[in-house]
Parts: structure tokens; sequence; C-alpha cells
């Protein structure tokens, strides 16, 4: 029975892993000043140019994912062989250790329909108009217990972490960076949301206890929506079929461009710190913030308690298991409430606190050292950065660094923007293994990276104004400071 488990668990992952992944913003840009875009990680930071325009839809264009299970905690290593979850040599510790409570896959799409920012006598402008869709999905530590040893006897499995949270919303931001002192600068952003659509659960409770005599469940949670569905209920008022509503064109453009039932606020604020030529600490804190469903909402919900006798089953007969199966999940439904109805619900954008420090060795060449933890509902996300980066100001940025992830694999990132005229092209690419090797699972050979836990990529295109210093700090300064 452990096999049968074993082999349905591990492609109900596998195909998570394909759905739905997340990541956040490139570290490999946070240091490239000459990309206007790195002020939008910290607020406090302004574009070396007098005034930048982001060319319409391109300007910024981002796609990321992020899973615990797709680096060590998938394939483990041991010798010169890598085991799956579904072979007896896996260690399965090792796996609580780096998931917690639940593993976590999530993905990220945004693209800027339009940015622009301009230099006044001490401070620096920055708005930006951004679709951002994101996705994120949480198995439960309890689902692995069970791949590992079956159901317990006598034991209780907890699925609570279960549950997912997608949303597309857009973004209208106004940013505002002053220079307080002659060495510190500080920053906001606040963002205006319109939420677009969005999915969530919020399990309760969720308890499967299993002995040899007896199994119980019990349950208590709710799945919201904010979206364009019809929903048909049976006579008890149960929901029995869900589907999404017939539109027109005219529907689709009312409903994503002139829907702002669900608003949303949200801000970053953020601080820069000349401590002196050759150093410069930094701090921001981004995504503080919420959006509030209150159109098109159907919210369903379950609670109860069953509680079922031991059964006998003959595993090679599969017409009485399917007979099995079918009266427990029949009873389960008709001893569990259900409920639907049109509840408001809110979800939070998930904050992000950056903290970094730089060395200048000149005037274009940068070594920095960046911390990023990434708040979530059951742990966070751990990561330190160290790079080096180079700022010409007429011509070139770039970015070396390599990342080290807490309870995650390492990795290397690359960041470039290249100008000719006033045409800024630049591309980033964060969480590039560093490593491959052959796995051996069955006595067959599968080349691959030794991790892939995560990857983002981003690209652009920017028009320059007056890109060559500040407007009101001739760039003949910076280079006489060294």
């Amino acid at each position: 029975m452990n096999k049968i488990i074993r082999k349905f668990v591990i492609i109900g992952v596998l195909m998570i892993l394909v759905t739905s992944l997340k990541a956040q913003s490139p570290l490999s840009l946070y240091y490239l000043e000459n990309i206007p875009q790195s002020s939008f990680i910290n607020p406090a930071m302004a574009p070396r140019a007098n005034a930048f325009i982001g060319f319409p839809l391109i300007n910024s264009v981002y796609t990321a994912f992020r899973s615990d299970l797709l680096g060590p905690n998938f394939v483990q290593e041991v010798g010169p062989k890598g085991y799956l979850l579904i072979q007896n040599q896996y260690d399965f510790d090792k796996l609580y250790r780096g998931i917690g409570k639940a593993a976590n896959f999530g993905m990220n799409q945004s693209f800027t329909l339009l940015s622009f920012g301009f230099s006044g006598k001490k401070g620096y402008f920055t708005f930006g108009i951004t679709e951002k869709i994101s996705g994120a999905f949480n198995v439960p530590k309890s689902i692995f217990e069970m791949v590992e040893s079956g159901f317990p006897n006598g034991g209780t499995l907890d699925f609570s972490p279960l549950g997912f949270n997608a949303s597309y919303y857009r973004e209208y931001m106004a940013g505002y960076s002053y220079q307080f002192t002659s060495k510190i600068r500080v920053g906001a952003h606040v963002k205006l949301l319109q939420g677009l659509f969005s999915a969530k659960t919020d399990l309760e409770k969720f308890d499967l206890y299993t002995s040899e005599d007896r199994w119980s469940v019990d349950m208590r949670g709710t799945v919201y929506t904010s979206a364009p569905l019809v929903v048909t209920l049976d006579e008890n008022g149960v929901p029995t079929k869900v589907e999404q509503e017939e539109m027109e064109t005219a529907d689709y453009i009312d409903y994503g461009l002139l829907n702002f039932k669900n608003p949303g606020l949200a801000f970053d604020i953020g601080a820069v710190y000349d401590f002196s030529p050759d150093w410069t600490f930094s701090a921001s804190l981004n995504d503080l913030g919420f959006i509030r469903w209150g159109s098109n909402l159907h919210s369903f919900s379950v609670n109860g308690r069953y509680q079922f006798e031991g059964f006998e089953v003959d595993i090679s007969d599969i017409d009485n298991m399917d007979t099995v199966i079918n009266e427990m999940v029949d009873s389960l439904e008709n001893a569990l409430n259900y409920g639907y109805g049109h509840k408001g619900f809110s979800s939070g954008l998930g904050p992000q606190l950056y903290m970094g420090a730089k060395y200048n060795l000149n005037y274009y060449l940068n070594f920095g050292v960046l911390s990023r933890t990434v708040f979530k509902k059951y742990d966070f996300q751990q990561e330190f950065n160290v790079s080096a980066n180079v700022n010409l100001y007429h011509v070139l940025t770039t970015s070396i660094n390599y990342t080290v992830a807490i309870s995650g694999a390492n990795s290397m990132g690359f960041g470039m923007g290249l100008r000719g005229g006033p045409m800024e092209f630049y591309m980033l690419l964060d969480y590039i293994p560093t490593s491959y090797r052959n796995y051996i699972v069955d006595s067959e050979k599968y080349p691959g990276p030794t991790s892939f836990e995560s990857f983002n990529i981003m690209w652009g295109l920017n028009i320059m104004l007056g890109a060559n210093g500040f407007k009101d700090t001739p760039m003949i300064d910076a280079y006489s400071e060294f």
C-alpha cells in the first residue's frame, strides 16, 4: 500500500512543480544604479539620469519561479547516486529540516505598462503602472510523512498547511527619493492596487486520525475567490458545479480596465547612508500592504467531523477498492457541512526586507553584500548575496554575484545594461546553477543541475535623458573624489 501512496504523491508533486511556482525581484538589480528599475527595489535610490522613460510595454518584463523541491530536497545525493522521494534510501529527516511545516511553490510574472522618473532640486520622482500575476501552493509535511511511513497506527496527520493563493492585480506606483542630509537619502513608494482576480484558501483545521480499527476526519476551512464564475447549487444549497461566466469583449474591458471594486494599498520604504566615500549602507522594506476583495465574490466552506470504522481491502481486487473508496467519499460528503456564500476577504503581498552594504573601490567599481528576507505565512525565506558591480556612466553596467540561500541551494547571478545614445537595454538573471552532474536512478543516468530551486529573468528597454550625471550634482565632482 505504501508503494501506491508513494507513486501518487510523487506524480502530484511533479504536476504542482509544472503548474505553480514562485520567486522575488532579481538580486542582481539592487546595486546596478545605471538601471532606473533598481530604484523600484529600494525607493531611496535615485537613478543616475536627470530623467528616464521606460519604453512602453517592454520597459520591465519579469518571470520567476521558486520551489522547495527542485534542489537537494528533490534528488538527494549519496555518493555517486541520487535518490528520489519514492526510493527507500531517501532521507526524509533532511527533507523536513528543509521545508518546515510545508513545501512551498510559487510563481511571479509581471510587465510594466508605463514607467518614468525625473530629478527635482533635492529629490527624485518615479511613477509606474505594472500588471502582476502571482501564484503559490503549499504541500503539508504530512503528505511526505505518508510517503515515508504510510498511514500511522494511532496517530494524526495535520493537513492544515495545505493551501493555495493566486492573484492578478494592477499596481499604480508613485515614489519620491529625498536627500535628507549630505549623507542620508530616504525614499518611499505609495502603491494603489486594482485587484482583478484572486483565489485563496483559509484552512483552519484538517486532521486525519488513522488506526487499525478507526479513522476520523476533522475539517474546517474556506476557499475564497473573486472571479467571474457561475455556481450551480443543489436543493440543499451545496455547490455542485462551478463554471466560468460567459463574457463578451465589452465585459472583459469592463472587468479588466474599469473594475475598481477590489481596492488595495501598499508601501515601500527605504534609506541609503553614505557613511564615507568608501562605504554605503542601505535598507528597504517592500510590499507592506494588502488588497480587499469585494466584487464577484464566491466562498466555499466546509466544516465537520466524520469517523468510520476500519475496513478490509483486497488491493488485488481493483473493483473492491473502488467500491470502498466510493463509499468512504459518499459518507464523508454526507457527514461534512458545506456552505456557499459571498464573503469578502483580504490578501497580503508578502513583505520583503533588504539590507545591504557596499564598498566603493572607485567611481565605477563596487563590491556589495545584500541580505533579503521574504516573509511567508508559515515561515520565511532568507538569502545572502555578494556581488561585484560595474557602473560605467556612459555605456555599460554589469554585476556578477553569488547567492547563499538558507535551507536552499547556492547559485550565481548576472546582470547587464548596455546604452547606445539615449536607449538602454538591460537583462538580469538570478539563481543560475553553479554545478551539474549525472543523476543515477534505477541504473539510468539523467544529466541536470545539482540544484534548480529558483530562477528568474528580467529584461527591458529604457530611454535615458541626461544620463551622464545628476541634474543637481555634476559628475566631475564624483570623479574627483577618487
